[in-house]
């Protein structure tokens, strides 16, 4: 057969970054969000099912969060400059909401997605062992209604991606794709913080 060229088009990347030294900041992290889980009992509901979902974190006045936020900061940086290419201009980038969300044993959260925003992200305070992997879905809908027989799953024949991350992992993606989250299998908690990512027109 003639050589022939694949072209990739329009694809949808998760970009995948390690947090070094991230056990200092995830245990300040856990104390902030655990101090908030008893203010909050009730928590909110979104796409938690059995989970707690925190209000939105204090982004002026807790030392802890503005100090997770200049650490993600340049991870955002790097992604909108280095790899989307997108104009940065550090005054229009909002990092907000910011949320918690714990899932305790049978917890877990449905297929959903973050309008409003053009990127979105899940940091990882606590992972225990089969706590519930993060699942993408192809944002082509037809793909995901109607498709052959899959022999060997590649890039371009899964409807479904799973990723199993680790504590100090963070995930930033565009905030159309769909994801979800599988239940908690483990006695302990599964602890995440999420966010948004919105540019202001200038």
């Amino acid at each position: 057969m003639k050589d022939y060229k694949v072209r990739r088009l329009f694809s949808t990347p998760v970009f995948h970054f390690e947090i070094e030294n991230y056990k200092k900041l995830n245990t300040e992290l856990e104390n902030y969000i655990l101090t908030l889980k008893k203010k909050y009992e009730k928590g909110q509901k979104k796409s938690n099912y059995g989970g707690w979902h925190s209000p939105f974190f204090d982004l002026v006045n807790n030392s802890t969060v503005k100090k997770f936020v200049l650490i993600i900061q340049k991870f955002i940086q790097k992604v909108i400059i280095d790899e989307i290419g997108w104009k940065y201009n550090s005054d229009k980038v909002k990092i907000a909401p910011i949320w918690s969300i714990v899932n305790k044993k049978g917890s877990f959260n449905i297929q959903h997605n973050h309008p409003n925003a053009y990127l979105s992200a899940v940091y990882y305070v606590r992972f225990p062992e089969n706590s519930g992997n993060i699942k993408f879905f192809d944002p082509k809908e037809q793909k995901n209604i109607r498709y052959p027989k899959i022999k060997n799953y590649t890039d371009m024949s899964a409807a479904i991606t799973e990723i199993t991350p680790k504590e100090g992992d963070l995930l930033i993606f565009p905030a159309y794709l769909y994801h979800a989250v599988g239940e908690n299998l483990s006695e302990d908690d599964r602890i995440i913080i999420s966010f948004n990512v919105d540019i202001e027109n200038e």
